[in-house]
């Protein structure tokens, strides 16, 4: 039997993109938690608060890159700062509709971004990233 991650997180202003994106995560049953923050500043503070049952953390962190407050780049710069605690079991994969090739030489230059793939999320690049990454411990 598939098991679930535990909790998987979406970065996201876009109200739309984030319903979406929730439907193609509940359909396919494979998280136990959704979490969406609207910036990068909302994920931050999120990511600092003690894990625990009820606040778990997330192990899939899809991150989007022009957002207000906070971008996704900005978020990458705070995120190096977090503990290793803080950032363990965390896949950060950057998900964006920009066409600019400066953010995917970016995005593949930092350590922190696993994938760069392009909006929207499908159930597809959902299963691949899964397999990639998760295989073992969610039985795929």
């Amino acid at each position: 039997m598939r098991k679930k991650l535990p909790c998987i997180m979406l970065i996201d202003d876009d109200i739309a993109t984030n319903f979406y994106h929730r439907i193609i995560l509940k359909d396919g049953g494979w998280a136990d938690k959704i979490v969406e923050m609207k910036n990068g500043e909302a994920a931050m503070e999120y990511l600092q608060i003690p894990f625990d049952g009820t606040h778990p953390r997330p192990s899939l962190i899809f991150l989007d890159i022009n957002m207000p407050r906070m971008n996704g780049w900005e978020f990458l710069e705070a995120y190096k700062e977090l503990t290793t605690e803080q950032q363990a079991e965390n896949i950060v994969v950057m998900l964006s509709t920009s066409a600019n090739p400066d953010d995917f030489q970016r995005a593949e230059a930092n350590p922190f971004i696993k994938e760069y793939r392009n909006k929207p999320l499908s159930e597809e690049i959902l299963v691949e990233l899964l397999e990639r990454y998760w295989a073992k411990e969610i039985g795929l």
